[in-house]
């Protein structure tokens, strides 16, 4: 006994067959994509923390040593210190400052910042050198001062002298 619709049921039997291997076949791509994208975005993600915790990083090291120059600048006011081995201990950390900014940050101002910083501690250290040679060119101003007043009476004392005489 064979049933009269066997080819049309063995038709429907393959289309559903064949629809049930692509839904299945949907749902496991589907599935295999999704594990994929979330292990791409996880590295890239790992990948992008560990450049920000190295910026990071770098920008507490260099935040330090600008304490460290400004305190050594700072200690260029003190009276009765070695100006020079400051200044070349100053030089030297600027320097190191300078080497170590990093150059890839070629897309942000980044670079530009540190490097301007950088200089500006040049130009104080300047203004600071050249701040402490016209306190001593304050100094001999206030001689030549005191030298022409008693010169002034000197003189005077001699005008003096002479209508006196």
């Amino acid at each position: 006994m064979k049933p009269q619709n066997s080819k049309e049921r063995r038709i429907s039997f393959l289309k559903f067959f064949g629809l049930f291997a692509l839904t299945v076949a949907m749902i496991v791509a589907a599935v295999f994509f999704n594990y994929n994208v979330q292990k791409k975005e996880t590295t890239l993600l790992r990948e992008e923390s560990k450049l920000i915790k190295a910026g990071v990083e770098f920008k507490d090291k260099f935040y330090e040593e600008m304490v460290d120059v400004q305190g050594l600048i700072d200690s260029l006011d003190v009276p009765g210190q070695n100006t020079n081995f400051l200044k070349s201990q100053i030089n030297d950390k600027l320097v190191v400052l300078q080497k170590t900014i990093p150059t890839e940050d070629d897309e942000t101002n980044l670079y530009d910042m540190h490097s301007t910083i950088v200089n500006l501690y040049v130009e104080l250290t300047a203004a600071k050198d050249k701040l402490h040679e016209l306190r001593d060119a304050e100094a001999t101003i206030d001689e030549y001062k005191k030298a022409y007043e008693d010169c002034s009476r000197d003189l005077k004392t001699a005008e003096r002298e002479l209508r006196i005489r």
